[in-house]
């Protein structure tokens, strides 16, 4: 059905208002009876019993939006009638078509107002009838009071349990949206994590190199003099000391499972392209600009770009071919992975956050990322990422 309607706005107009078109449909209906019974049955004039039959069926429309105003309508137009009407005789309270359509309206207003509301209403018909037989003419009996008394716990307990069904539907629905919030929360968390965990193996790496060399930045120098020891000893002091926070800080983030690798760089994109080709995709790559050393936060993140987007290839495009091209600009390192429609992967429960982690590494950055549908089927993935490893 939802395929049907899909890309017609009037379809999806029409489905969104059937509720009020069928309750508009069923008060005109209902106008015809109650009208009829009360010119026919209580000889009352055309235009008393119009205005009587109006205001007793169009709360049925206006219950949805406004329950009380329209159940007070209805009860207001249904005493009316008995009013007017004069006694109804043994086998009924009230004027039968007028308490159908209240019983309706109360029905319709108690599924969408609380219980205690609800009892409210239910107290109220059940009292008045009750009030009517006992102090009225002795042409009501019980029987028409057992008939109200029984139609109205029905009509009140259906409402009740639909009003239930509701607010259950809804706190779900809640639970739900709160739920997929979470997930994206966790996942977001777990992709800075990972590229943290990344990034420490880099930093780590250069502050290594900074210890190092300061320490043999003396040894270079014959018969140094004592304030370039100083110096140096403070530059290897300070990297040892950084390298050992950032250990403390960021080795949490380890869950002593994963093994401390060097981490990869464009020049590991053969060997992964080769890899993904060994899959039995179709790969054709380009290399636009002249190469150059970037910063190896750039590489790893163009790295883990290529590497991410090609494994949603496979995964949402199962035997769809991909086009990878890498272009240096003077200023920036930009990647472009394109695919074409491929077949359609079997649908799951949870979509992949691989995008959020290529935006949060794009974003770290300081770069620009671009995600969608490429023109004549397929998707495309760009990043481009400042080549200082920073904008400025």
């Amino acid at each position: 059905m939802r395929d049907l309607i899909a890309g017609r706005p009037w379809a999806l107009a029409v489905a969104a208002r059937a509720p009020l078109l069928l309750l508009s449909a069923a008060a005109l209906v209902s106008l015809g009876p109650v009208w009829h019974t009360l010119t026919q049955d209580f000889a009352l004039s055309v235009p008393a019993a119009g205005l009587i039959a109006t205001a007793q069926t169009v709360p049925l429309v206006a219950a949805v939006r406004w329950p009380f105003a329209a159940w007070t309508l209805s009860a207001l137009a249904l005493v009316t009638a008995s009013i007017v009407a004069g006694p109804v005789g043994d086998d009924g309270v009230w004027p039968d078509p007028n308490i159908y359509v209240h019983l309706a309206v109360m029905f319709i207003a108690g599924t969408r107002i609380r219980l205690a509301g609800l009892v409210a209403m239910w107290l109220a018909l059940v009292g008045s009838s009750t009030l009517i037989v006992v102090f009225g003419p002795e042409t009501i009996g019980t029987p028409g009071l057992a008939e109200t008394i029984g139609w109205s716990t029905v009509t009140a307990v259906a409402a009740a349990a639909v009003h239930a069904r509701d607010e259950a539907v809804r706190e779900l629905a809640e639970q739900q949206r709160i739920a997929e919030e979470e997930r994206v929360r966790a996942a977001l968390l777990g992709e800075r994590g990972r590229i943290a965990r990344e990034l420490h193996d880099v930093v780590a790496h250069h502050m290594s190199v900074i210890a190092v060399q300061a320490e043999a930045a003396p040894f270079r120098v014959s018969d140094p003099p004592a304030v370039l020891r100083d110096a140096c000893a403070a530059i290897r002091g300070s990297a040892v000391a950084g390298l050992t926070e950032l250990r403390h800080v960021v080795g949490v983030l380890r869950d002593g499972t994963e093994p401390v690798e060097p981490q990869p760089q464009l020049d590991h994109l053969d060997a992964l392209i080769g890899t993904v080709r060994d899959a039995g995709m179709q790969i054709a790559t380009a290399v636009e600009g002249t190469p150059r050393p970037l910063p190896p936060g750039v590489q790893l993140s163009a790295f883990r770009i290529v590497q991410e987007a090609l494994n949603n290839v496979m995964r949402h495009a199962p035997g769809a071919a991909a086009h990878v091209i890498v272009t240096y600009t003077s200023d920036a390192l930009e990647v472009a992975i394109t695919n074409d429609a491929g077949r359609a992967s079997p649908a799951s429960d949870h979509q992949g956050h691989g995008l959020l982690g290529m935006r949060e590494r794009v974003m770290m950055l300081g770069g620009r990322f671009d995600a969608g549908p490429a023109a004549g089927g397929g998707y495309c993935v760009t990043a481009v990422l400042p080549a200082n490893g920073a904008q400025t």
